[in-house]
């Protein structure tokens, strides 16, 4: 990537103004003009280092909820039943981890009931037990790679989530909903492309989403392992409970760190606080994890590391009349 090629990406991965023309915007930001912005933007997504643009729908502010399961796999059955897991609708990521437990994924819905359901439905179908870890807390869910491995590291401020609500939507914001969820028009006017919606109604409501938290951005998601991302781990501690809200707080404000979750652990397994850790090489995974369990003072603790993709795309919100 040029140097443009790389400031452009860490602006797109903050997201968009909700404007008309939302690349002219970012391309007076950025001192040049509104065709260089989207022909860069164009050659990103070819390129496969944008996997995605599209609006980041906050699926709490939509009363649903969503789980991490985990389950012991064996070699010889691993590959079925990973096909079976991605063949969920709610279900966004899918990996194989080097443990014992070793496929774990996230699966949405609109209920707990309804996600013990399918997974209750799952494990009689497949011979396999399936192990629930619901967030207690969430710290930060902020999934941003600094693109410029030149500048130095630094730190995002915390963003901690509220619990599950469920907004009323109004029938346009529904439909920029379904407009937003999709791939982004990467146009002059992308907001005239929604389907049922004039370009002024769209921008009201997308506004009003983005306002009331039900749209988090719009905004590029990268490929990771295209900016140099190799090592990838879940990071896995066992913190005693009058510490997990000072060390969650603590390990979200690392930018290395993605995902930091409070989780309800099960018998067998004791760790209760999860942040996924990115870094460029197994050694920078090794140094960080150390300072994380240092600093923090933190013994008993696991990391384990991303070996296969199975599945990692959105879960699309789909409104029943």
């Amino acid at each position: 990537m040029t140097p443009f090629q790389g400031l452009l990406l860490d602006f797109l991965q903050e997201g968009i103004e909700i404007v008309s023309r939302p690349f002219e915007a970012l391309a007076n930001r950025l001192s040049v003009c509104e065709s260089e912005v989207l022909t860069q933007t164009h050659y990103l997504k070819e390129e496969g280092i944008i996997r995605r643009f599209r609006g980041q729908i906050n699926y709490r502010a939509l009363g649903r909820v969503a789980t991490l399961v985990t389950a012991q796999t064996p070699p010889d059955r691993l590959d079925e039943t990973a096909r079976a897991i991605n063949d969920l609708p709610g279900v966004s990521h899918n990996y194989l981890r080097d443990h014992n437990y070793n496929l774990w994924f996230t699966l949405q819905d609109s209920s707990m009931e309804r996600i013990d359901s399918i997974l209750s439905d799952l494990s009689k179908r497949l011979g396999v037990e399936f192990r629930s870890l619901p967030a207690e807390r969430v710290f930060k869910l902020d999934v941003r790679f600094q693109s410029r491995p030149d500048l130095p590291d630094s730190q995002p401020p915390v963003r901690v989530f509220s619990p599950a609500f469920a907004m009323e939507l109004s029938e346009p914001q529904k439909m920029a909903i379904r407009f937003l969820q999709q791939e982004f028009p990467l146009v002059f006017r992308p907001f005239e492309r929604a389907e049922g919606l004039e370009e002024q109604v769209c921008l009201e409501a997308a506004r009003t989403l983005l306002e009331k938290g039900v749209l988090k951005r719009i905004a590029a998601v990268v490929n990771h392992y295209k900016l140099g991302y190799s090592a990838n781990g879940m990071f896995c501690a066992a913190v005693p409970s009058d510490r997990i809200e000072s060390v969650g707080r603590r390990l979200a404000a690392y930018r290395q760190i993605s995902h930091c979750y409070q989780r309800r652990p099960f018998a067998g397994w004791p760790y209760n606080l999860f942040a996924m850790i990115h870094a460029r090489n197994d050694a920078m995974l090794r140094m960080w994890t150390e300072d994380f369990s240092h600093t923090m003072k933190i013994n008993d603790f696991v990391v384990l590391r991303t070996v296969r993709e199975f599945k990692k795309e959105p879960v699309l919100i789909n409104f029943v009349d």
